[in-house]
């Protein structure tokens, strides 16, 4: 859900000039590829196959960024299935039929239910409403963020931003702050970086990870599992956020040396837990335990550990979404089936998932040509590069295109050039899964400006904060990021998991 960039104003029936533009040129560039179809004109002097891939691929990149992310994801998916050797049964069972668009759709229930209850509210109460962090307005802030990290790790970053953005302004009222004041603008932008942090660390209901893990797991039919992808991004996140909260301290200056805590008490009015939340919190926390528990279980050869291996990551959230269908309470199911499809499902980037999924792995067919282009073309440009040099481009350019535009059109177009040279005869020599993982761990990066998420253009239109703000001090957590990626998460995954491709 973190994919839902584009305002009511992209969506509106109204186009803007620039969005008109982007339609005419992807719209030609899909004509001239009918007519070089009909005519075999050859052009770029490309077999018409993949003349053909690279027009789809090319105008499907611009009517993500420019216009929208839900019908041209279907132009997308229309367009492929009129490829040569390609059949629609072969789009469909490579998008919708795809592990991690069924595992999408699942974990946005089980999320959903979680969400539906007042769980999260009484996490960050606990965290905040406690002796340690009422000693002083540091260990208060400290323990406000380091919540946020905690409860972002699971949870859609924009709802995350939602329930946390009002408990923000009462502290900021609590600490004496107003609209304008630096130090309120900084502590705004030190959460909603906390809850990108978070995002990125864990592939639990985070789009941009997962996209990226499905498509590398589609190019070399290699499981990424989620505890492969945590074991080298949770260290790389709390390495960005501990160096967060040291600027906050030592760089940003934000000071809190005038604010006097009394007694700020948030969050004290929320009702006691009832069974309907214990039993959907139990369930979640099935759902997560099953996620990881392969990962150890192989560790001893347990028969569970392949079972579950072999099951693979949408199950969990399946069983959990039978769970909470099934067992009633009062009567009432812990979930209805039909409203959370409806409510917590955002069908919109899941779309996008489909056509990306879908693309990314038809380009990377041998038969259409597209891989013997890049080997001859960009691969002896990328084979000059060291490993290291390699990891720095390609999560610096992942990095910078998610923080101005939309963070999985970013991973469906960086994670299927870095796929398609890996495919290459030579391969890269680096290690391709921890790579695209990589991209997608900085698609979730996102704080610099409003195109980047929606959370931050809902900050800078609160007042709390500004544009200018959001630039300078993102751009700093972006370049924290990149040296945290590139020097920390890929040694330590590049360690780790020397088995992958």
């Amino acid at each position: 859900m973190e994919a839902c960039r584009y305002d009511s104003k992209k969506q509106a029936n109204q186009l803007t000039l620039g969005q008109v533009v982007s339609l005419f040129l992807a719209f030609m560039i899909l004509f001239s590829s009918l007519v070089n179809s009909l005519t075999s004109a050859n052009f770029l002097n490309l077999p018409t196959y993949t003349y053909a891939s690279l027009a789809i691929f090319l105008a499907s990149i611009i009517l993500w960024l420019f216009v929208a992310i839900d019908w041209p994801s279907l132009v997308c998916l229309i367009c492929l299935g009129f490829l040569p050797e390609i059949s629609y049964n072969q789009v469909f069972e490579l998008s919708f039929g795809n592990t991690t668009f069924v595992f999408l759709f699942f974990t946005f229930l089980v999320t959903h239910a979680l969400q539906e209850t007042h769980f999260l509210n009484r996490l960050t109460s606990l965290a905040i409403n406690n002796k340690w962090a009422q000693a002083n307005p540091w260990r208060f802030t400290t323990a406000f963020l380091a919540i946020s990290l905690v409860i972002a790790s699971f949870i859609s970053p924009t709802i995350l931003f939602m329930i946390a953005f009002p408990v923000y302004e009462q502290i900021v009222d609590q600490f004496g702050f107003n609209r304008g004041d630096k130090n309120a603008s900084k502590l705004l932008i030190a959460l909603f970086s906390t809850i990108a942090i978070g995002t990125a660390m864990t592939p639990i209901n985070h789009i941009s990870a997962l996209t990226a893990m499905g498509l590398y797991n589609s190019a070399f039919n290699v499981e990424l599992t989620n505890g492969m992808y945590m074991s080298f991004a949770v260290p790389a996140g709390l390495v960005i956020f501990i160096c967060l909260y040291l600027s906050l301290r030592w760089v940003w200056k934000l000071k809190l040396s005038g604010v006097y805590l009394t007694s700020v008490r948030l969050l004290t009015n929320i009702p006691k837990a009832d069974r309907k939340e214990k039993w959907t919190v139990s369930i979640f926390a099935l759902v997560v335990i099953l996620w990881i528990l392969p990962e150890v279980l192989k560790l001893f050869d347990l028969q569970a550990g392949l079972f579950l291996s072999q099951a693979g990551i949408a199950f969990p959230p399946l069983l959990g979404s039978f769970l909470l269908a099934f067992i009633r309470i009062e009567g009432q199911s812990l979930i209805h089936l039909d409203q959370a499809i409806r409510k917590g499902v955002f069908w919109p980037s899941m779309l996008l998932v489909a056509a990306s999924l879908a693309l990314g792995s038809i380009m990377a067919m041998p038969e259409l040509g597209v891989v013997s282009l890049i080997e001859h073309a960009l691969a002896p440009i990328i084979g000059q590069l060291s490993p290291l040099v390699m990891v720095f481009v390609f999560v610096t350019w992942a990095g910078l295109q998610t923080n101005f535009s939309s963070n999985l059109v970013t991973v469906s177009l960086v994670t299927t050039i870095i796929l398609t040279n890996a495919r290459t005869g030579e391969g890269l020599p680096v290690n391709t899964g921890v790579i695209a993982s990589l991209i997608g761990f900085m698609a979730s990066l996102a704080f610099m400006t409003p195109l980047s998420m929606p959370y931050v253009a809902i900050a800078i239109g609160s007042g709390w904060t500004n544009a200018k703000d959001c630039f300078v001090y993102g751009l700093w957590l972006l370049l924290i990021s990149i040296l945290s990626a590139s020097f920390v998460a890929y040694p330590i995954g590049s360690t780790l998991l020397s088995n992958l491709p």
